[in-house]
């Protein structure tokens, strides 16, 4: 809003975050799960699950398909168990993908619109995941992580109001080039 943009979240049948009252805590909030994105809005928003392993494998016409985002050497993009002393670091620090963004591989699970659910067995474009769920997809694994769980193409999920929010997650944001 600060930028002029319009939100892109509806929450409670409103894009005015004014009427969307207090962000519920460590409990479940009907309302808040029926959250939908504002196709019209040019705000702000969390990427699909889709968008997020479009971007972690460095978008069309990148130089390769790597297992980690913009490498298949997972010290020379990831902040991963064997290299991160157990803690979180700054982004920036490693190589950076095709599309030159950096740290979409371990360091912190991001999260992603899309409820978690099963994938579509249809060729789609730019797909949506789950209407519904209890779960929230994120991805790209964090810092304690073995190699197998930090691939760009792993999937995972939590409740987004678990206590386990804090320390290890994090989120990028999109919005249309409009």
């Amino acid at each position: 809003m600060s930028e002029g943009l319009t939100p892109a979240y509806r929450i409670f049948n409103s894009t005015n975050p004014g009427d969307w009252g207090t962000v519920p805590g460590s409990y479940v909030d009907s309302s808040w799960n029926a959250t939908m994105i504002d196709s019209n809005a040019n705000g702000y928003r969390l990427p699909t699950e889709a968008q997020w392993e479009y971007a972690a494998k460095g978008g069309n016409g990148s130089p390769g398909n790597y297992t980690y985002s913009g490498s298949n050497n997972p010290d020379e993009v990831v902040w991963y168990a064997v290299n991160s002393s157990d803690m979180t670091h700054e982004v920036g620090a490693k190589a950076p993908n095709g599309l030159g963004i950096y740290d979409m591989s371990g360091n912190v699970h991001e999260w992603c619109w899309d409820f978690y659910g099963s994938y579509s067995s249809e060729a789609q474009t730019d797909p949506v995941g789950a209407s519904s769920g209890s779960y929230r997809v994120v991805r790209g694994g964090w810092f304690p992580q073995q190699p197998e769980f930090i691939r760009s193409a792993h999937r995972n999920y939590y409740y987004p109001s678990s206590g386990h929010i804090t320390g290890g997650f994090g989120f990028r944001v999109v919005r249309p080039m409009n």
